[in-house]
């Protein structure tokens, strides 16, 4: 099993994140559904440093950018070329198979 690369990794969710369109209007979502998530992925990645994530903590970060989709209203097809390519450059295991429910 090959280890995943947190720096491609990383970019690559919060690229996902800043490069979606937001469908949704509602302010107070947006925040705790867009913001917070994104906070907590860019602090997480400050804790671990130059450390790669585990598989485990790979999958909670991509519940975090699910909860980022959901909240923005992104299409599925969108999603999974995100996760795709999230998964192709950093070598992180593919998304939780409820990533792209809608």
């Amino acid at each position: 099993m090959s280890e995943i690369n947190g720096k491609a990794f990383f970019g690559a969710v919060l690229k996902a994140i800043a490069c979606t369109r937001n469908h949704n209007t509602d302010q107070r979502q947006y925040a705790e559904g867009v913001l917070e998530p994104a906070s907590r992925i860019r602090e997480f990645e400050k804790e671990l440093g130059e450390r790669p994530p585990t598989d485990a903590e790979a999958e909670r970060v991509l519940g975090w950018l699910e909860s980022t989709f959901r909240t923005k209203h992104t299409p599925e097809e969108e999603r999974e070329h995100y996760l795709v390519h999230i998964a192709t450059v950093s070598r992180a295991p593919a998304a939780p198979a409820n990533a792209l429910a809608p």
